[in-house]
């Protein structure tokens, strides 16, 4: 470990999936400055222009694709470019989620399905596709972003909290059969953010109020650059022997 900058990910190949999202973008940014080559994919075309604009400027190698992040082929098709190009990989942080609020009782099946696929599915697909890699190569990092609805019991999220919660178990199980091999696997679960994905629950006052009053620190909802340093952190080094975990960024909203 470099003692002196466990944050210098020179040398380092970094994927990112959703990355041209609200929390995505800061966190690719990030990776980028601190030397790693980033290969990111989203399904916006015109988020991951935006974003290639950005990262280009800090001089590193970076390679962007749109993709459907449920369908495997696809998926497999980018990881083996990556690996291709930059022949290893040191770094999956799955950033990549969708919500749908409505309550309980007026939820379709096929609205369910979709915002599960778009959370867990997505998930395990690139893990798996990484992980077989990572496992290969006797090492590698692996970052899942779940959610505060993971564990706490709020109205609109029938299926978005239950696939985060899959996620956190999922990263457990990855953790325990990878470990072994050097690959660890956490998740993070940021706190209620400013980023366009809750445009609606930030236009709502009273539910503005209610999320930042559970949030000992501040008592303010996150900006979207916060988990920036957590995830940094779960991709060095200094995080080597973190396995299995479950990191809240949420300003203390899980302890109250």
């Amino acid at each position: 470990m470099n003692i002196n900058n466990p944050f210098d990910f020179t040398g380092k190949t970094v994927i990112l999936t959703g990355a041209a999202g609200g929390l995505g973008r800061p966190i690719t940014s990030a990776f980028a400055r601190a030397g790693a080559a980033v290969a990111v994919c989203d399904l916006s075309a015109q988020g991951l222009a935006v974003l290639a604009d950005e990262i280009k400027g800090f001089g590193g190698q970076y390679l962007t694709r749109k993709l459907d992040l449920c369908s495997q082929k696809e998926v497999e098709d980018f990881v083996k470019q990556v690996h291709e190009k930059f022949q290893k990989i040191d770094v999956l942080v799955n950033v990549v989620g969708g919500i749908l609020r409505k309550l309980a009782s007026e939820y379709r099946l096929e609205d369910w399905e979709r915002v599960v696929d778009m959370n867990l599915k997505t998930c395990w697909i690139s893990c798996q596709t990484v992980g077989k890699i990572m496992v290969h190569q006797k090492q590698g990092r692996i970052i899942n972003f779940t959610s505060n609805a993971a564990t706490h019991g709020t109205q609109n999220n029938a299926a978005y909290g239950p696939a985060k919660a899959g996620v956190i178990a999922l990263t457990k199980v990855l953790a325990v059969e990878w470990g072994p091999y050097g690959v660890s696997t956490n998740a993070l679960a940021p706190g209620f953010s400013v980023t366009p994905i809750n445009a609606d629950v930030l236009a709502n006052p009273k539910a503005i109020e209610r999320f930042a009053g559970r949030m000992p620190l501040g008592g303010q909802l996150l900006p979207d650059d916060a988990p920036v340093g957590p995830t940094l952190f779960l991709a060095s080094d200094a995080a080597r022997w973190i396995n299995g975990h479950t990191l809240y960024v949420d300003a203390g909203f899980n302890a109250t």
